[in-house]
């Protein structure tokens, strides 16, 4: 029996050395996209190198025959197992039938290589006679037809409206190695309609480094990058890559709004033959920037037709809606959370909050909103969530009626509404009864009389008697007692000293302390609303720019100072819900506007 045993050790072993000696090995191969092209033809090397990991690179023989200009790699792990894509865009230097020799890989010590590939290379394109005659009565017919200036390459009218804008951009600048364009989807949406922004950067050629970028700066809206991608363009005979990043945009009030452009630093590469016998050499220039044009959008108000009261600002289609409570049965007086949640397209967040009904037995506490959006398939997806805290008063089955959320539909030019289900809560009576006084836990005095509470005070014989003395009985108190009245006295007396300032000198003390501490956007558009909330009682949560400015208006701000705090004001929302650059402003200048406005406020409105 051992000696089986020894058998099978010894197989397992070499079946274990085997698996990995296998698994050691590579393949590699290579192959051209055409083995016969002409001297204005451009041809694509690929070399796989199939289950090596780590840093590879692919030795390439000489090649006097072509100039390789540019070169990828893309990798691809599957359960641990790598594939490595190298490919080598070449173009030809002289015709004649010539070679690409074995391309060899070393790794772990073994070096592999790959089979030869025989190309031809011809002038012009090979053609039979018949070929060769149609095709000089076709060029001759264009010789005729042909404008004094080529006509610009036209994007197919099939191509969406966004792709087609940014494809006639580029046939424009098809005289440029490296250009930006970019385009809007909508270029007058509606107030809260979420369209798209893409900006794509071209280049025919290679360049070096990280090629850093800039976003566009930003007025009245809200900016939420969506995805990145890469792609080919042919443009007047070249062939052109492009990186593309897309963006959600959605308008803040109606008016313009401001796209500015988008830049990116790059340093172009050129390359210059030295001898058949080396292929190329490759120089840098000088670092160069680019950058999209501005663009200018219009943004719609919503028609006021037909609006119903449960409008919010939501714009766009397919929203949902959902209400739910975390607990279906309570006792009274214990709290239940009711949780409405909006989900659908474009970004929910400049929408204004939910307005609750009072709801019979049971005491409603304020809504409190949170929204978040989320980049689903090159689109912009978002939530906004309305939760408040309801308390039953009474025991009893109740239910919850449907709430209403409506929106504007702008493919079906009208307002839909959607409405939640009614809940049904059940609230048992109170187990927290009241016990009442336990008179069997007090001591008997012996008199038949127990002492119940020490509260009686008794009268005394002689009313205002000489006794009574207020200081007498301050001094009958023991020192913890005296500290509490001081301390008492204290708070009061401050409590009365802050009463009798200014409400418009405290908001404003208040905010320039806020303002001190300042370290980033939100701290800025914080001590703003705390000025707010004390001088006009105006309650800047989730609360619209528009109706900001009512509200400034109705308490005497003049149009300058409501058109300083919207400017500031805009610029704060977009640093805290969009990734832009607010025109290259810090937070020491945006604190030094905050500071203008506060001391323009404070001179020129009433409370």
């Amino acid at each position: 029996m051992k000696k089986y045993v020894k058998y099978l050790l010894v197989l397992l072993v070499l079946t274990v050395c085997t698996a990995a000696l296998c698994a050691a090995d590579i393949t590699v191969r290579a192959s051209v996209n055409k083995t016969a092209l002409t001297l204005d033809d451009e041809l694509t090397l690929s070399v796989i190198v199939d289950g090596a990991s780590g840093n590879i690179m692919p030795q390439l023989p000489s090649m006097p025959a072509f100039n390789v200009y540019s070169r990828s790699t893309s990798t691809q792990i599957y359960n641990s197992h790598a594939t490595t894509i190298f490919e080598y865009i070449m173009t030809p230097r002289f015709p004649g039938a010539t070679e690409i020799g074995p391309i060899s890989v070393t790794y772990k010590g073994k070096t592999y290589t790959t089979d030869p590939i025989a190309v031809t290379i011809y002038r012009t394109a090979p053609q039979t006679a018949s070929t060769a005659a149609k095709k000089s009565a076709t060029t001759q017919r264009n010789k005729a037809a042909a404008p004094s200036k080529t006509a610009l390459q036209q994007a197919p009218a099939d191509m969406p409206p966004l792709e087609r804008s940014l494809y006639n951009q580029a046939a424009r600048k098809s005289n440029q190695s490296y250009f930006m364009v970019a385009a809007v989807s909508d270029r007058s949406p509606y107030a809260n309609q979420t369209f798209t922004l893409a900006v794509r950067f071209y280049y025919s050629r290679p360049f070096s480094g990280s090629a850093p970028y800039t976003a566009p700066a930003i007025t009245n809206l809200f900016l939420e990058e969506i995805g990145r991608s890469d792609g080919q363009q042919m443009i007047g005979g070249m062939l052109y890559d492009y990186i593309e990043i897309r963006y959600g945009a959605t308008g803040v009030t109606p008016g313009e709004a401001q796209i500015g452009p988008a830049s990116i630093k790059y340093i172009p590469l050129s390359q210059r033959n030295i001898s058949l016998f080396r292929m190329f050499t490759v120089s840098t220039e000088d670092q160069k920037t680019i950058q999209s044009d501005p663009i200018t959008i219009t943004i719609n108000p919503v028609p006021t037709t037909n609006q119903p009261a449960s409008f919010y600002g939501a714009v766009g289609s397919g929203f949902t809606i959902q209400a739910s409570v975390d607990r279906a049965e309570v006792e009274a007086g214990d709290a239940i959370n009711l949780i409405i949640t909006v989900k659908g397209p474009g970004n929910l967040k400049p929408t204004r909050d939910l307005k609750l009904p009072s709801f019979a037995n049971f005491k409603a506490y304020d809504v409190v909103s949170s929204a978040g959006v989320v980049a689903a398939n090159g689109s912009l997806q978002s939530y906004k969530n309305f939760k408040t805290v309801l308390v039953a008063l009474s025991s009893g089955n109740y239910t919850i009626p449907a709430l209403d959320w409506s929106y504007y539909d702008p493919a079906l030019q009208e307002y839909r509404t959607l409405r939640t289900q009614p809940l049904t809560v059940e609230v048992t009576p109170s187990s927290a009864a009241d016990s009442g006084f336990d008179f069997r836990s007090q001591t008997d005095i012996g008199s038949g009389i127990q002492t119940l509470h020490h509260d009686i005070r008794y009268l005394q014989s002689k009313p205002f008697a000489d006794s009574f003395n207020w200081l007498t009985q301050i001094a009958l108190l023991d020192w913890i007692s005296l500290a509490a009245l001081l301390w008492l006295l204290t708070a009061a007396l401050l409590a009365w000293i802050y009463h009798k300032t200014p409400s418009s000198q405290r908001a404003l003390l208040k905010a320039r302390s806020l303002l001190k501490k300042a370290t980033q956007e939100e701290d800025i558009a914080n001590a703003l609303s705390v000025y707010l909330q004390i001088k006009y009682d105006i309650h800047t949560a989730s609360c619209p720019v528009r109706q900001i400015q009512e509200e400034l208006k109705n308490h005497g701000c003049s149009a300058d100072q409501i058109l300083l705090f919207s400017t500031l004001w805009q610029q704060l929302e977009a640093a805290r819900f969009a990734p832009v650059a607010l025109h290259n402003k810090g937070c020491s200048e945006l604190i030094q506007q905050a500071l203008q406005l506060l001391t323009q406020l404070d001179k020129g409105a009433r409370k």
